[in-house]
């Protein structure tokens, strides 16, 4: 009778043991020690403390429960206390009942590890099936392992920036093969370069290249990793940017898909293994002279380039095991925190050292001298060795350098030859090509009176290279046609150009030719077309402008699938900048006010004042007017003589004048700026532009003072009289495609006997 309840109270404690040895989470109070784990909830990951081989040193980890030669027992995927090791098997994790705190204790009370410390009630700490260990108070994710990586990143784990905290996600590996302290190889994602890195002690010694459809371009493919693919996600944005990967087969739910797992390991060497497939990046065979141009998928791909020592070149360690002799020294380094490939690069530095030792914790030693000699022995430890350069490979090294100088040397000089010769037979070509300009008749004129300065900059294009500029003047490349002539696209030493080719039909001679030159050749204005030069080849005639690749503002003004794009901030910033250039131009070339005659009227309908039509009679007013009537299209969005077919208004001059006297001026408004359009601003534009219109040419303001009303919104502004046009009579229209002989006039000493628009 009183053995059966004992019985039955050890069965209960073993059973209370065996739920807890397999349990997946610890309640606030709860804890595990050296002989108790967390099982995630389908058995993939373990959680506890374990000892590496031939050590006395406890850690806290988490690992695979089924993992052969990866990422198990033996090398965890994570570890708590890398840095802190724990003497024997005394540590204990906990979370505190009283404060919520999530510690490991040990033999040294007084100096617990704190994993997270903030006093709460009702925590739990779980391990879930994706390998990570969380703390959480309800619903709320206080810490969590996946945020503070070792030196093994699995999917879902993040490696990146969180710029709203500053915190980065990156993998440090191990110091050593048996030693999982901070070792000197990181694994880091560059944002800004979209590339996984692997660096040495902030050295970068390989990159990833970049993710090219689900690949990156120096790591394996999928394909030699068996029955196991990646899918690789990049999340960037103004909070966070970080990389990671994922598996396209369920790594928990079938006993199949349990054998994929994956894990990426960065190891002391830094070289990235996933688990116990094939290696995915060679980071140990990085030199720095096998750059990352390497063949992809080879030993080198992703290899950075760095300043080498000159002793050095394409020699590389080799793993061999006896002794130097010779003349060698030892020369010991102690310290603990020196790594395998810290070693390695303190030797590969130093010239006269041809082999090492990496002591584990205990340093390098390093075998220093000259004429060093190896024996292979297997009685004698192994040795990193780096073998002298072979005399003979010295002289092959000698000789090529001095072929590749000899090589540079030559080509330079040849080069030297080649740029002298081509600049001596442009400059023969170009002083040639003026010399055939001058003998044509009348030309010799126009270039002396372009002065030294604009003769300096203007330049003469061969017909032969405005022929192959224009593809021999297709009609793929003509942009449109005027009454001088065609115009055509090209191209033109990678520039683009405009070429005007003046019609034989045309009356532009070469005085008109010479006035446009003279004029144009000197404006140098943001808003004005740039001329680059001319061409005169027998009786071609034809002038090269800069090309407007947006083309002109007709273009987007009445076409009703871009004219969305002006919007009124657009349009308004234009009617500033075409006055600003009107403006220079009077300036330049000192116009007054004082009407002139000219012997020939040409122009576009709807945009000639009507003095200039009906008479002839042209001044600085008459450009103002144009103006005006430029204005009203921009607001309105509508061409001068769109009214022509319709009953009412003639033109759309006497539509805004209409709409101004009844007090209707917003209803000009083109319906595309509607919803950015500043409504005073835009009555004050309808304001000026009736004011350039106005019939008499003495009440129009200037340019000056048009520029100052746009640019001064208080300015007051005089109400604008009857605007110049027709009511209904056609007679002005019937007139201004007449040409009318009047006579010659002078402008400043410049002899101008026609004005056509261009």
């Amino acid at each position: 009778m009183v053995v059966f309840p004992k019985l039955l109270l050890w069965l209960i404690i073993f059973v209370e043991l065996l739920v807890a040895a397999q349990q997946h989470y610890l309640r606030q109070g709860e804890s595990i020690n050296s002989t108790t784990t967390l099982v995630s909830n389908n058995q993939l990951f373990a959680m506890g403390f374990f000892h590496l081989r031939d050590s006395n040193l406890s850690y806290l980890g988490i690992w695979y429960t089924n993992s052969s030669e990866g990422l198990n027992i033996n090398h965890p995927a994570w570890i708590a206390n890398r840095d802190a090791p724990i003497h024997n098997s005394t540590g204990v994790l906990t979370v505190d009942s009283a404060s919520g705190n999530l510690i490991i204790s040990h033999s040294d009370a007084e100096n617990p590890i704190v994993l997270y410390s903030g006093r709460g009630l009702n925590r739990m700490l779980k391990l879930l099936d994706n390998g990570n260990l969380v703390l959480k108070e309800g619903n709320i994710v206080l810490w969590q392992s996946f945020d503070h990586p070792t030196d093994a990143l699995l999917p879902g784990m993040k490696l990146g920036i969180d710029h709203m905290t500053n915190w980065t996600w990156s993998l440090t590996s191990w110091i050593g093969k048996n030693n999982p302290a901070s070792g000197a190889f990181t694994l880091e994602w560059d944002h800004r370069e979209r590339m996984l890195v692997v660096k040495f002690r902030g050295k970068t010694y390989w990159t990833s290249g970049k993710l090219i459809n689900n690949n990156f371009e120096y790591i394996r493919p999928m394909v030699e990793f068996i029955n196991l693919n990646y899918k690789f996600k990049i999340i960037s944005n103004e909070d966070q940017e970080y990389f990671f990967y994922t598996l396209m087969v369920d790594p928990v739910f079938t006993p199949e898909s349990r054998k994929k797992l994956s894990g990426w390991r960065l190891d002391y060497q830094g070289n990235i293994f996933d688990e116990d497939r094939p290696q995915i990046a060679g980071v140990d065979n990085c030199y720095g002279y096998n750059t990352r141009s390497s063949p992809p998928h080879t030993f080198y791909a992703g290899c950075k380039l760095w300043e080498q020592p000159m002793c050095r070149d394409h020699l590389q360690f080799e793993i061999q095991t006896g002794y130097f002799e010779n003349n060698v020294s030892h020369l010991n380094d102690s310290n603990a925190s020196l790594s395998y490939s810290d070693c390695k690069v303190r030797c590969w530095e130093d010239c006269n050292c041809f082999g090492f030792i990496n002591n584990g914790d205990t340093g390098c030693t390093f075998y220093r001298g000259n004429n060093l000699k190896f024996h292979s022995s297997g009685n004698y430890p192994k040795v990193y060795v780096l073998p002298p350069a072979n005399p003979s490979e010295k002289r092959k090294k000698l000789i090529m350098i001095i072929v590749i100088v000899v090589a540079v040397s030559s080509f330079l000089v040849l080069l030297s030859s080649l740029l002298y010769c081509r600049r001596r037979k442009n400059k023969q070509a170009k002083k040639t090509e003026i010399q055939e300009l001058l003998t044509l008749k009348g030309y010799t004129d126009t270039i002396n009176a372009l002065g030294d300065d604009v003769k300096n900059d203007l330049r003469f294009f061969s017909f032969t290279s405005i022929v192959a500029a224009t593809r021999n003047f297709s009609a793929d490349n003509k942009l449109g046609e005027g009454g001088f002539g065609p115009v055509y696209k090209g191209e033109f030493s990678g520039q683009e150009i405009a070429v005007k080719r003046l019609s034989k039909k045309s009356t532009q001679g070469l005085t008109e030719l010479k006035t446009e030159l003279i004029l144009i050749a000197k404006l140098q204005h943001t808003n004005l077309v740039r001329l680059l030069g001319c061409c005169i080849h027998r009786q071609e005639k034809m002038l090269i402008y800069e090309y407007m690749p947006n083309k002109s503002l007709d273009s987007f003004l009445f076409n009703e699938s871009k004219r969305e794009h002006l919007t009124w901030e657009r349009r308004f910033r234009i009617i500033e900048g075409i006055a600003q250039g009107l403006l220079y131009l009077h300036i330049i070339f000192k116009l007054s006010s004082s009407e002139t005659n000219t012997c020939r009227v040409v122009g576009t309908h709807g945009y000639m004042a009507p003095e200039y039509v009906m008479e002839g009679i042209f001044s600085m007013k008459s450009d103002v007017y144009s103006f005006g009537v430029l204005i009203l299209e921009i607001l309105s969005g509508r061409k001068i003589n769109s009214f022509n077919h319709v009953e009412g208004p003639l033109n759309l001059v006497a539509f805004a004048w209409e709409l101004w006297n009844r007090d209707a001026a917003l209803e000009l408004m083109d319906p595309s700026i509607s919803n950015s359009c500043i409504e005073h601003q835009f009555l004050r534009c309808v304001h000026l532009g009736l004011l350039c219109v106005e019939e008499n040419a003495l009440d129009r303001p200037t340019m000056i003072n048009l520029v100052s009303m746009l640019g001064n919104d208080t300015a007051i502004l005089p109400l604008p009289a009857r605007p110049a046009f027709c009511t209904r009579s056609r007679a002005c229209e019937k007139q201004s495609h007449v040409t009318k002989p009047l006579n010659n006039i002078s402008w400043n000493g410049l002899s101008i006997s026609a004005m056509e628009a261009r």
